[in-house]
């Protein structure tokens, strides 16, 4: 293999875009804009090789639908890989729902047919993505009619056909994480499904169905499929079909989920007629309005944004350490070390001046 080449940045990164691993960056030569995700190759343990190599898969199957954010370049330095994707300036979903006059069960399951449709390509193309959260659902631009785009292949893997349950990294961001991804089990695109109805459950009261006061009973709730329509006044505007719909993408036994071809054919996605329970104050018998309830419980518990990048860490740490304590726990001692360590990863990612880009054979050309 050719030694990497070392060749001047056709990019220069701006301002930080929500999280620290994502940065604006221009392309000195076209002039255009694009969102940068950067990432620190000391939190891929040696891993970097399997990310160059979905690369050219993810580039190509990201331009095949238009509600998915498309991979345009792929870049390495010494410390960083850089993934280059479209820039989306219209802000995440949920800040959308919560600056409107009104929300309403059909404009939920809008948003979770285009999602849907979105997950349903990725998986004919053999890729789970592992991360759905609605912190990954962005809008296109800050237009009315703007499209509803799926960000953030950060977690993604291209499975090969003859395989089911070939992944057993833990990943993602807990509170939409399938109960077979924490155990360990081994997992597919079904994890996609579970998530897609954490995702619905948030998008229709505004809070997530396993959410527990430490992220111990958090798990637990989800292996055990632990979860209700409730508060009753949370729930009295929404329909039985949304509420079918939900505990079908919750099922716990993975092979028994629907997929996203199915999802796509159920009732509450399919119907020309939207489900919606009738407001009784209304004359007209409209809909209930569930924006007040979804924004007040959204307003009274913010979602707290993880660190992705410093999960996957901690576990690959933790998987690491087991043979140096007893019974796989930590000391305290180690537990300072590793948030020391992934404090210093992310300063290193956010810090870095790209001057120069590494070009690896494998890797998109610039």
């Amino acid at each position: 293999m050719p030694p990497p080449q070392t060749v001047p940045c056709q990019y220069k990164t701006g301002k930080t875009l929500g999280s620290a691993v994502v940065k604006e960056c221009v392309h000195i030569t076209t002039g255009e804009y694009y969102a940068c995700k950067v990432l620190n190759k000391k939190f891929l343990m040696g891993r970097e090789h399997m990310v160059r190599n979905e690369i050219n898969v993810l580039k190509r199957v990201s331009a095949g639908h238009k509600n998915i954010v498309q991979l345009h370049d792929f870049f390495e330095t010494t410390h960083n890989l850089y993934l280059v994707f479209d820039l989306c300036t219209g802000g995440e979903l949920f800040d959308r729902i919560c600056a409107r006059g009104s929300y309403f069960e059909k404009d939920a399951a809008n948003i979770v047919r285009t999602v849907t449709s979105a997950v349903k390509y990725l998986h004919d193309q053999g890729i789970v993505h592992r991360d759905l959260k609605p912190e990954n659902i962005l809008f296109k631009s800050k237009a009315e009619d703007a499209d509803l785009m799926l960000a953030d292949f950060g977690l993604s893997k291209v499975l090969e056909e003859d395989k089911f349950s070939i992944l057993t990294t833990t990943c993602g961001t807990p509170g939409y994480m399938a109960p077979e991804i924490f155990r360990k089990a081994g997992h597919g695109k079904p994890v996609d499904i579970w998530a897609i109805g954490v995702i619905t459950y948030f998008l229709l009261c505004g809070y997530t169905p396993f959410d527990r006061d430490s992220q111990y009973e958090e798990m637990q709730a989800i292996c055990n499929g632990d979860y209700k329509f409730e508060p009753a006044e949370y729930w009295s505007g929404v329909s039985d079909t949304a509420k079918e719909f939900v505990r079908a993408c919750l099922t716990i036994d993975p092979t028994n989920r629907p997929t996203a071809a199915g999802l796509l054919q159920h009732k509450w996605l399919k119907t020309e007629e939207a489900s919606f329970v009738q407001d009784p104050t209304s004359p007209a018998g409209n809909a209930v309005d569930l924006l007040p309830n979804v924004k007040a419980a959204f307003d009274a518990k913010k979602t707290f944004r993880r660190a992705v990048l410093g999960m996957m860490a901690v576990h690959r740490f933790q998987d690491g350490q087991q043979h140096n304590t007893v019974g796989g726990g930590q000391t305290a001692a180690e537990k300072e070390k590793l948030a020391k360590e992934v404090e210093q990863y992310k300063e290193e990612a956010e810090q870095e001046d790209v001057k120069d880009v590494i070009h690896q054979p494998s890797a998109v050309s610039v």
